[in-house]
C-alpha cells in the first residue's frame, strides 16, 4: 500500500461504485485523498495523491489529546462523506488509510472500500481506536477506552460521537490544567 511516499492498491474489478469513482477522482471531496483509477485485466489499480501527507502508521501518536483530535477529525470526515454519496460503513478506517499532514495538522482518508458483506462502521471505528491506543504513553488512555465503549455499545449518530469525543478532549484539558496549577 504505502511505499516510496506513494499509496496505491490493486483491487478486484467493480470494487468501487461508478459514482464513487467519479466523486473521488474529481477532487471535489477534500476530505479524501484524490484518486486515479487504471483498469488491468479483471482488476483495478488505484493510486492516491498523498502530497504532504503520510499514513498514521508511519507516526507514533503518543499523546491522548492527539489521538482524540485525530479520532474527532475521522468522525467528522465520516459524517460529511454522506454529502458525497460515500457510505460510511464502506470506508476502511485504520492507520494505513488515515493520513496526516504534520505541518497543517490536517487529516484525510484514502478511501478503500471495506471488504465483505459484514460492514459495520462501529466495529471499524473501534478497531481504529485500538490501533491509536497502541502507542499512547501519557497515562490518559482511559479516554480512548471510554470512546471505544461509547461507540461500540450504543447506536448513536456520528454527530453524537463527535460531541462525545469533544467532551473527552475538554475533560483531558481540564485535568491537565488542574495538575499544572
Amino acid at each position: 500500500m504505502w511505499e516510496n511516499r506513494e499509496f496505491s492498491i490493486r483491487l478486484e474489478e467493480n470494487t468501487f461504485r461508478d459514482y464513487e469513482k467519479i466523486m473521488l477522482s474529481s477532487g471535489e471531496c477534500g476530505y479524501f485523498m484524490p484518486m486515479g483509477f487504471m483498469g488491468e485485466e479483471g482488476a483495478e489499480i488505484v493510486s492516491y495523491d498523498c502530497s504532504g501527507f503520510a499514513p498514521l502508521s508511519s507516526y507514533r501518536v503518543e499523546k491522548t489529546e492527539d489521538a482524540l483530535y485525530i479520532l474527532e477529525c475521522v468522525l467528522l470526515i465520516i459524517g460529511r462523506s454522506i454529502e458525497y454519496l460515500i457510505t460510511p460503513a464502506r470506508i476502511t478506517i485504520n492507520t494505513d488509510t488515515v493520513f496526516y499532514n504534520k505541518e497543517t495538522s490536517q487529516v484525510k482518508i484514502a478511501y478503500v472500500p471495506a471488504a465483505g458483506n459484514d460492514l459495520s462502521i462501529r466495529r471499524n471505528l473501534v478497531s481504529f481506536i485500538r490501533q491509536l491506543k497502541e502507542d499512547i504513553c501519557d497515562g490518559n488512555g482511559r479516554y480512548l477506552d471510554e470512546a471505544e465503549k461509547f461507540i461500540m455499545y450504543h447506536n448513536y449518530y456520528i454527530r453524537e460521537m463527535v460531541n462525545k469525543v469533544g467532551l473527552f478532549k475538554r475533560q483531558l484539558y481540564t485535568e491537565y490544567k488542574q495538575k499544572n496549577s
